[in-house]
């Protein structure tokens, strides 16, 4: 480990400390931040991975994504839909034509 020496001319002690633990809250937040988007990061699933999910059709993937059943986004040309939305869509909803009756 490498020593760091730092002068500071014309700040009090009591300045100094408030700024270095300003300093320190802000990278632990900043470090917080980025570990909870990392964990958060949605897994895209393409429509051949839903359909076979579902076990359903490309064109019934389409008919039930233009009704609002699923939501997809668009990347560029591609679709993709969130893996945890689609779960959640077959788990939550109690009227919904992904269940089995």
């Amino acid at each position: 480990m490498t020593a760091i020496k730092i002068e500071v001319n014309g700040l009090d002690i009591t300045t100094l400390t408030e700024k270095l633990d300003m300093l320190t809250n802000a990278l632990t937040e900043k470090e917080a931040k980025a570990e909870t988007s990392a964990d958060t990061s949605e897994k895209l699933l393409t429509r051949g991975d839903v359909a076979e999910l579902l076990k359903i059709t490309l064109p019934t993937l389409h008919d039930w994504t233009k009704k609002g059943l699923l939501k997809a986004y668009r990347i560029g040309n591609r679709i993709r839909y969130k893996e945890a939305e689609v779960m959640a869509t077959i788990n939550n909803n109690p009227a919904n034509p992904f269940k089995n009756k």
